[in-house]
């Protein structure tokens, strides 16, 4: 098992032994939790009270809670910008022929700037895309990358959202997710 995956297992137990402590859960459902925190570090080989365990997969001074939280607002916030800067009114959702061989055109210009690094004129080119054919993921997922590289990923993210929205099935832009 990977330390990443530890380290995710020391949080949830660090979570849930918090949880405990601060009354979070009923005093019935303590020693059911209790159990689960047993079982769970067992299943991963996570002991928390192992001092060398604890001071190598420890997120202190953050909690998983903190984690999430930023995690949802920075998904909220993706949300709102990928819906205020999708598609325009405009894009057909059944582009023609020309539009969609005029989109690969431009996808293909894109792919070309982002070898030579040219970020945002690649972005350019995908959004041209975009706006010919607004329903083929891979044209988000390419300006999603360029937006990455360029270190937007706010707007990386809300772009891998909108390819997973145009093919729920589109491996890659999971993958721009992290």
């Amino acid at each position: 098992m990977s330390e990443k995956h530890q380290k995710l297992v020391y949080a949830i137990i660090e979570f849930l032994n918090q949880s405990i402590d601060d009354g979070t859960v009923k005093a019935d459902d303590k020693e059911s939790l209790e159990v689960a925190v047993q079982c769970i570090g067992e299943a991963f080989g996570v002991d928390p009270s192992d001092s060398q365990q604890a001071q190598k997969l420890s997120i202190k001074p953050l909690t998983l809670q903190q984690i999430f939280e930023v995690y949802m607002k920075t998904r909220d916030k993706a949300q709102q910008a990928a819906s205020s800067s999708s598609k325009p009114a405009s894009t057909p959702d059944n582009p023609s022929p020309e539009d969609k061989a005029k989109a690969e055109e431009l996808k293909k210009s894109g792919n070309a700037l982002m070898s030579q690094k040219k970020y945002d004129e690649a972005i350019d080119s995908y959004s041209e895309a975009i706006a010919l054919d607004a329903t083929n993921p891979v044209y988000y997922s390419n300006r999603a990358a360029a937006q990455s590289s360029k270190g937007d990923h706010l707007a990386a993210v809300g772009d891998a959202e909108q390819a997973i929205s145009c093919d729920a099935t589109f491996v890659k832009a999971y993958h721009r997710l992290g």
